[in-house]
């Protein structure tokens, strides 16, 4: 356990440190910022108007005085037209509103900020209902149940089968949305991820570090120490995305123009589609790291790793397009019996069950053949490892990967 705690730390410390796994890390931060900039800048066109209201009865005007509102603010020095007029002139206000008992009119400019009066308007009639159902002795009750707006929230309905449903389709594209954006997270890591365990054996074997290495501590032991350090990486990285969204998301939704779509958001992060898409975002990772690894201990120079790993890279670029497809093309009867085979599964399977064409039973199939696909490739990789880590061939990363498989053959028929 020492030993394989010793190549764990010095796998994990030596790429966290790198250039490459930094630029990952902060890349979200850059895109936050960027993000915070434009809901500021939108932030700061939705600026609350700067408004006058005037009124000839005083009571009433000193009730307008007290408004409140959330898209405007009331200048309280100005309490005559003159005064509201050549304010406006000089852009202090946005504009003014004189109420007037059925012919209330509101001035501005053609540049001052959006602004509806209808708002003020509303809350002047609650006012006049208020101080008419007092003077005619309402209870207290009564007004309040007078003054209470009435609420009507639209519900979209479809019809399948003569039924009528309430339709989902808007959780649907926020639950779509959140899983396609973990499967293009997961595109990334595994490009990035499989990468790294290839080169960093390569680099060991090429160097012939590795047979230093090998001398004090079992090829399983170094393989599986590797894996696991990969996979905090991955881990680590993920836990620092989430930070992220966090203070993000608690940022963002204070902001005027993003806190409708947070609104929508933050209800679905937890839904089944997205549970499902995390699951199969550590299994498809793992699964490629695993093959990765195999595929680096068959190269005998680091300028082979490309060429290695160029078919499983290929690979995921396949999945990840298909995936695309099946946001918008379902129907496709081929693309549904691959979305079932490992190594295509872990993109595609959490974009059918997201857009609503598969079932939670498929879905948990589906995650089940990706995991026993793993243990199998597991043990097929850590017998090639170790096969071919001390081995050193120019002869080709294809042609040493065929003779892998011949010297196994050959040792199963004994």
């Amino acid at each position: 356990m020492t030993k394989f705690k010793i190549i764990f730390k010095q796998v994990f410390f030596k790429n966290i440190k790198s250039p490459a796994y930094i630029i990952m890390i902060i890349m979200p931060i850059i895109l936050l910022g960027v993000v915070l900039g434009i809901g500021k800048l939108m932030d700061q066109s939705t600026e609350p108007a700067k408004i006058a209201v005037l009124s000839q009865q005083p009571a009433e005007q000193a009730a307008l005085q007290q408004m409140r509102g959330q898209d405007y603010v009331i200048d309280t020095q100005i309490k005559t037209q003159p005064q509201a007029a050549q304010a406006l002139k000089q852009e202090k206000i946005d504009g003014y509103l004189i109420i007037q008992q059925g012919n209330s009119q509101y001035f501005e400019r053609k540049d001052s900020r959006d602004f509806d009066p209808s708002g003020i308007q509303n809350q002047l009639n609650e006012m006049n209902i208020v101080t008419l159902a007092r003077q005619a002795n309402v209870p207290a009750d009564q007004i309040q149940k007078l003054t209470t707006p009435m609420t009507v929230k639209s519900v979209t309905v479809q019809f399948e089968a003569g039924q009528q449903k309430i339709d989902q389709s808007n959780q649907k594209q926020v639950g779509e949305g959140i899983s396609l954006a973990i499967t293009v997270l997961m595109f990334v890591f595994i490009v990035n991820y499989a990468g790294i365990i290839a080169q960093e054996i390569a680099t060991e074997k090429g160097s012939r570090i590795m047979e230093i290495i090998l001398s004090s501590v079992s090829a399983t032991t170094q393989f599986f120490a590797k894996i696991a350090a990969v996979l905090a990486l991955v881990l680590t990285q993920i836990v620092f995305y989430i930070l992220i969204g966090v203070v993000g998301y608690h940022y963002l939704k204070q902001q005027l123009p993003l806190s409708a779509i947070l609104k929508q958001v933050g209800p679905n992060l937890w839904t089944p589609p997205v549970w499902y898409a995390i699951s199969f975002l550590f299994v498809g990772v793992l699964l490629y790291t695993v093959i990765a690894a195999m595929l680096g201990s068959v190269v005998s120079r680091m300028d082979q790793v490309q060429q290695a790993i160029s078919p499983l890279l290929i690979l995921s670029t396949i999945s990840y397009m298909c995936g695309f497809i099946l946001t918008t093309r379902s129907d496709i009867g081929f693309l549904k019996i691959l979305s079932y085979v490992p190594l295509f599964s872990q993109i595609m399977l959490p974009v059918r069950f997201a857009s609503g064409d598969l079932t939670a039973t498929a879905a948990t199939l589906g995650l089940g053949l990706a995991i026993i696909t793993l243990i199998g490739l597991t043990y097929l990789a850590l017998i090639i490892y170790r096969m071919n880590i001390l081995v050193y061939s120019d002869k080709g990363v294809m042609r040493s990967f065929m003779r892998s498989f011949a010297m196994l053959k050959a040792e199963r028929q004994k």
